[in-house]
C-alpha cells in the first residue's frame, strides 16, 4: 500500500528549500563560505520533527550494514554526551530521548570526517543555515552565519523575507496536513533519534501502509 502523499510533499518541499537556499547564497556569494569542509554549524543542538526524522530513517535503511552500524554507535555516543550535558543523564524517561538546550555544542553524529552522512536527507535547518534566515517571531532581525555575516551586521532583506515567509508557511500546512493524514501529532525529535530508531514505521507504519 502506498504511503500518505505528505511524505512525498516534504520531500519536494526540501528541495524547494534547497533551491532557495542557492539562490539567496548566489545572492550573497561574495560573504558565502559554506562548502564541504566547514562544518561549525554542524555541533549546534536542535530538535527536527518526526517527518525529517523519517526521510533520515528510511534515508539510513538504504545505506550498506557497515555504514548503518557506524552512524548508530555515533548517535548513541551522541545521545549518552547530550544527556550528560543537558542534566539529563539520571531521567527514568525513554533513554534515547534528549532535550537540546540551546548554546551546548555537541558535533552532530552524522557529521563523519567533516562531512554529512546524510546530507541528501538532512533536516531543513541544515538546509537553511548559512544565508540570511527570516524568523517571523523576530521579524526585525535576521539570523545568519557567524563565518559570512558579523553579529550585528545590517543585511538587505529585499527579496530574502518574501520567498522565506512563503515556504515557512507551507511548511506549517505540511506539518498540519501530516497530523491530518497519519492520525497522529507530529512530535519532536533529534537527528540521533532518527538514526537509532525507524521514523519511517514509527510514522508511517511498514512497508508504507497507514498507522
Amino acid at each position: 500500500m502506498k504511503g500518505p502523499a505528505v511524505i512525498d510533499e516534504y520531500g519536494e518541499y526540501a528541495q524547494a528549500v534547497d533551491r532557495e537556499f542557492r539562490r539567496e547564497a548566489e545572492m550573497f556569494k561574495d560573504r558565502m563560505q559554506c562548502r564541504r569542509g566547514c562544518s561549525m554549524c554542524c555541533s549546534q543542538m536542535f530538535s527536527i520533527s518526526s517527518i525529517e526524522a523519517a526521510h533520515i530513517s528510511m534515508a539510513v535503511k538504504a545505506m550498506p550494514e557497515a555504514e548503518r552500524d557506524r552512524l548508530r554507535v555515533a548517535a548513541i555516543e551522541y545521545v549518552e554526551r547530550a544527556k550528560a550535558m543537558t542534566g539529563q543523564g539520571d531521567s527514568t524517561s525513554n533513554e534515547e530521548s534528549i532535550t537540546p538546550r540551546p548554546g551546548l555544542r555537541l558535533p552532530c553524529p552524522a557529521l563523519h570526517e567533516d562531512a554529512c552522512s546524510i546530507y541528501e536527507a538532512r533536516p531543513i535547518i541544515c538546509r537553511k543555515w548559512g544565508v540570511p534566515i527570516f524568523n517571523p517571531s523576530k521579524p526585525l532581525e535576521l539570523q545568519a552565519c557567524e563565518l559570512n555575516f558579523r553579529a550585528g551586521e545590517e543585511v538587505d532583506g529585499s527579496g530574502i523575507v518574501e520567498p522565506q515567509a512563503k515556504l515557512l508557511e507551507h511548511w506549517v500546512q505540511i506539518k498540519g496536513r501530516a497530523t491530518r493524514e497519519l492520525n497522529r501529532p507530529i512530535s519532536t525529535a533529534t537527528v540521533a533519534e532518527a538514526l537509532i530508531g525507524d521514523y519511517e514505521e514509527i510514522l508511517i507504519g511498514k512497508s508504507g501502509e497507514y498507522r
